[in-house]
């Protein structure tokens, strides 16, 4: 009896949208010939989404092209916590979140929002979500598990860095690895985050037609991880920081485990060629450091710093998400450039693309606007 040779789906990257991909393909296949392949090229979850702040808010993309995708997103993260024990794998939870204002120069009589922050500093602040509108969740935990559920359904995860790609006319046919090997696949979703870029570029060689894809980089930013000796408060703050000649806009996500991470100071650096290569810029660290012992002297400011880090997070050039299939080319689709808002779209992300690969069309969300064909980019052409 021959043996049936079902259809390839390979994922570039293995970060959190990469593995909401993969899970949710596992989750809505029908097909017991299909083979699912992760293809990452240092380990799951090792850039942005191993080093992000895990925020999640239901309403703060409304008014634009992501508002339906977002919301839908914000539930579906409740739902996935639910079936997949997330309080307790990836440390979800739902939070209070404020805006700060504070001043190392101003003497303020007015009481701060926690007991951690300092008085006298904070000058204002006020609730911009309650419980019911913003939650948070660990992204490593959440990547990891998503990771292990959609192996569990039989995806498999391959370390190997992508050097290109084969094609039969204009349908993909095969993924060109760094260990000297071809993949045969019969479709490929590009999650690379801040390179895909480079996958980008070789649409480009294929058709000459994906200068109409906006292209997608990586900004980096900085974050610190402590762990105070005292219970911190479920308050993630937003902070607009005055420190006289300049401002700060440091953020604060106390986590369920007894950590806080604090994420700022973003800044333009050259994109390493993997995540392994990941240099913080040590002022930017410094700076993190001055501004929690400026909010919170006595509980955040001494507590030991175990983690220093950066990240680059993936931008695209117009500043909205690549969400679909690449139209002419066959079996090519897009997930790429989330910036921020990259865990929080992630379950959704995964969802919509596990539609159109499994079904043919997005169900769950209108991602319409995102699709990857853009307007021309007049600026980009003409230099």
């Amino acid at each position: 009896m021959t043996e049936s040779v079902g259809r390839h789906i390979a994922i570039l990257g293995g970060g959190v949208i990469g593995s909401s991909i993969a899970y949710h393909i596992t989750l809505l296949n029908r097909d017991p010939n299909l083979k699912v392949t992760v293809i990452e090229q240092t380990a799951i979850a090792s850039a942005a989404s191993g080093r992000a702040g895990g925020f999640l808010s239901y309403d703060w993309c409304d008014g634009g092209p992501l508002q339906d995708l977002a919301r839908k997103s914000f539930k579906l993260h409740a739902e996935l916590a639910k079936t997949l024990n997330g309080k307790k794998r990836y440390d979800y939870r739902v939070v209070d979140t404020l805006s700060v204002t504070a001043s190392m120069k101003a003497v303020s009589v007015k009481a701060p929002p926690t007991d951690w922050l300092k008085s006298g500093v904070i000058t204002k602040y006020k609730q911009i979500g309650t419980t019911k509108t913003t939650a948070q969740l660990h992204p490593y935990k959440f990547t990891q598990t998503l990771i292990e559920e959609a192996e569990s359904r039989g995806a498999q995860v391959k370390i190997a860095r992508v050097e290109g790609l084969e094609f039969d006319a204009y349908k993909v046919s095969g993924v060109r690895l760094s260990t000297d090997e071809t993949i045969s696949v019969d479709t490929i979703i590009i999650a690379m985050g801040p390179w895909s870029g480079e996958a980008l570029s070789w649409l480009v060689k294929k058709s000459g037609r994906a200068y109409q894809l906006p292209d997608v980089s990586g900004q980096r930013a900085h974050s610190i991880v402590i762990r105070p000796s005292v219970p911190i408060s479920a308050h993630v703050c937003f902070v607009s920081l005055n420190l006289g000649r300049k401002f700060a806009e440091p953020e604060i996500y106390p986590r369920p485990d007894g950590e806080v991470y604090i994420s700022g100071e973003c800044d333009e650096s050259p994109l390493p060629p993997s995540a392994d290569q990941y240099v913080p810029n040590p002022t930017a660290i410094k700076n993190l450091k001055s501004n929690i012992n400026t909010l919170s002297p006595e509980i955040l400011g001494v507590a030991p710093v175990i983690k220093e880090s950066c990240c680059y997070m993936p931008i695209s050039d117009d500043d909205k998400p690549l969400i679909g299939k690449v139209p002419w080319l066959d079996g090519v689709y897009l997930a790429t450039g989330h910036s921020v808002w990259g865990i929080l779209n992630s379950s959704g992300t995964g969802r919509v693309i596990a539609e159109m690969v499994l079904e043919g069309q997005a169900k769950f969300a209108d991602v319409r606007a995102l699709a990857p064909m853009r307007p021309r980019n007049i600026n980009r052409n003409s230099q």
